[in-house]
């Protein structure tokens, strides 16, 4: 009943016996991860933020070595007791900003070579291979006024941007959930409306879930991850590299107000433990 949906407190489940998936205002029922990319039937992740490369005469090759944990002696202070370092670096060494990898180029480690991708039709599963975000999708800036309600008139001095994604054709999105959604709260293949925009989009379940590399120690980011969530989990605690945090915030419906911001890690991050940190943004490798 509508009334029983008006009386509940922003932290309590509004059916949890028939509804345990549903959540609350405050909290999610359910979380999702990604998303990844798939071309090509291949499944694409994020650069490891603890890669960093070179690249030589072949202008298709990469020569990337890896930032890992050592014990030390560092010569000067600092606050961890094992730093990331990369052994005996290259000149001009960058990190693989915008750039998405294959399955079998995170099943390196140490030194390493990745062949880059020019064209979809040369990627493939089977290789170490690097994909440029250009090949993969576009963004694009857009610019908006608010309107007001119910005249849908301009509402004066109220300009906005917003960063839309436009996927390149033949590209697809692969998202991870922390919980069986299907079949009992959603079909497992169907349609529904995706991103700010509402738009259309076609569904389906993998059965199977794709293959993810061979795991060692390593743990990586697939989406943004909170940082209160990583500090409760014990990974700031661990050598660890990661791009620079994120601001996050939203639009509360029930408040009409907007959510605190709070700090994300990006995509890509990398922190190095032995212990399962049993949260579904992270992935072994």
């Amino acid at each position: 009943p509508l009334e029983k949906v008006k009386g509940i407190g922003a932290d309590e489940d509004l059916d949890p016996e028939n509804l345990p998936l549903w959540g609350t205002p405050k909290r999610s029922g359910f979380r999702v991860a990604g998303p990844l990319l798939r071309a090509n039937e291949v499944v694409l992740f994020p650069a490891p933020a603890n890669w960093f490369c070179t690249q030589g005469e072949d202008e298709k090759r990469l020569y990337v070595k890896e930032a890992r944990p050592e014990d030390g002696p560092y010569g000067v202070k600092v606050e961890r007791q094992r730093c990331l370092w990369i052994y005996k670096p290259g000149e001009e060494m960058k990190p693989l900003n915008g750039l998405w990898v294959t399955s079998e180029a995170l099943n390196n480690e140490n030194e390493f070579e990745l062949e880059i991708v020019e064209q979809l039709g040369d990627l493939t599963a089977d290789k170490p291979q690097a994909v440029p975000s250009k090949l993969l999708f576009a963004q694009e800036e857009r610019v908006g006024i608010a309107r007001e309600l119910p005249s849908r008139t301009a509402r004066r001095g109220h300009l906005y941007s917003t960063r839309h994604i436009r996927l390149a054709e033949g590209i697809s999105l692969l998202l991870r959930l922390d919980k069986l959604l299907c079949p009992s709260h959603l079909a497992p293949e169907g349609i529904f409306q995706l991103g700010g925009e509402g738009r259309m989009v076609r569904y389906c379940l993998f059965n199977v879930p794709p293959p993810l590399p061979v795991g060692k120690g390593r743990w990586l980011a697939i989406s943004p991850v909170e940082q209160e969530r990583l500090e409760r989990a014990g990974l700031l605690s661990v050598p660890y590299a990661a791009g620079k945090p994120m601001r996050i915030a939203g639009w509360d419906l029930r408040e009409a107000f907007h959510k605190p911001v709070k700090a994300y890690f990006p995509a890509g991050a990398v922190f190095f433990s032995k212990k399962d940190p049993d949260l579904c943004e992270l992935i072994p490798f």
